[in-house]
């Protein structure tokens, strides 16, 4: 499906970035409950967060960001390890969402 066809779908798949709508930081769609959708994202700190929203709360964003909004942090590819480690936790928070 197009890019195009595909933003006026209301509709969210794993790998898709989002915001909540009143405002916040990027997130990854990293599961899809039919009420609920599980995201990662790193906070303003640099911590690597983990939550599940109402689909209604959340707005698709373009997945390309530009190179000012970039923030690279020394620990990134550290927290890119331990991404299979809090599998289970993405696994255990789509169970709940259903």
């Amino acid at each position: 499906m197009s890019t195009a066809t595909r933003d006026l779908v209301d509709e969210f798949c794993v790998g898709d970035v989002v915001t909540l709508k009143a405002g916040g930081s990027r997130m990854t769609v990293t599961a899809v409950a039919s009420d609920a959708v599980v995201c990662q994202w790193f906070d303003e700190q640099g911590e690597f967060r983990q939550d599940r929203f109402a689909r209604e709360a959340l707005g698709r964003e373009p997945r390309s960001i530009s190179p000012g909004l970039v923030h690279v942090r020394l620990y990134a590819a550290a927290m890119a390890g331990s991404v299979a480690v809090s599998m289970p936790f993405v696994e255990a928070a789509f169970k709940s969402a259903l």
